[in-house]
């Protein structure tokens, strides 16, 4: 195989895995976010849980407040009905004496709703704090192993990048500008030839330019994608001789 082909496979074997290095290294810290922002969600559901507990604490406080006024009004209006001389304040005196049980017993059965509504919220908050400790724990292991495989795909990076730098050395440059030029436009710079084909466009190549190809002992670029062309022997057949050239064709552009 020529030196330049086997160069090339090998920088483009090296691109591809810096390629998908670099990815993870990027997708790691957005995981992380997501965890985060997850996370953040349910901090803001178990505050939302206790200020909605805190809230309903303080209404029924203030509706204690309110029976406890009711209650002095009652009290006061029974001391008042002691000392009155007709039939008809003693009526009205009772009058409000009724009205304001009345009122505390609404009062009452908006402290048991209270009640009931702090028992569901003390449940709700119970369940989103599990929640949080759960996902807190989630997310310290998440950007433990993000740290650790960011090391790993950082320490592999450089050995690439210094591998990919020699093999960048060692090619023409010509030939380096090309592939650079495809691997832009296309993200492969190199294609298999197979089956008398551009394996990435998939267009026929002549027979001549096909044998020429499996020589690996030329640059061919494939007239179709601009990719540079090369051969891999399948294990069974891989001492066969070349196919027959056909003359008629003309030969392949170097």
């Amino acid at each position: 195989m020529l030196p330049d082909i086997q160069r090339l496979i090998e920088l483009q074997q090296a691109d591809r895995e810096i390629q998908r290095l670099q990815d993870e290294v990027a997708a790691l810290p957005r995981r992380v976010a997501e965890i985060e922002s997850k996370l953040a969600n349910t901090r803001a559901q178990v505050e939302r849980a206790k200020a909605t507990i805190k809230a309903d604490e303080n209404n029924r406080r203030k509706l204690e407040i309110d029976i406890q006024s009711l209650q002095q009004k009652i009290s006061k209006y029974r001391d008042q009905s002691l000392d009155v001389k007709t039939n008809e304040q003693y009526k009205a005196l009772m009058h409000e004496v009724g009205f304001a049980e009345q009122e505390i017993r609404i009062i009452e059965d908006k402290i048991l709703e209270g009640m009931l509504d702090v028992e569901d919220n003390e449940k709700k908050l119970k369940a989103a704090e599990s929640e949080l400790k759960a996902e807190t724990a989630e997310i310290e292991k998440e950007k433990a192993e993000a740290r650790r495989r960011t090391a790993e795909d950082e320490a592999q990076l450089a050995t690439l990048n210094s591998q990919r730098d020699q093999l960048r050395g060692a090619i023409v440059g010509d030939l380096l500008r090309h592939y650079d030029r495809v691997l832009k436009l296309r993200r492969t710079a190199l294609a298999e030839a197979r089956d008398h084909k551009c394996s990435a466009c998939q267009v026929m190549l002549r027979p001549q330019v096909y044998n020429d190809v499996r020589t690996n002992e030329h640059i061919i670029i494939c007239d179709s994608c601009q990719r540079i062309l090369y051969y891999v022997a399948p294990a069974e057949t891989e001492a066969s001789p070349p196919a027959p050239e056909n003359h008629a064709q003309a030969p392949a552009a170097q």
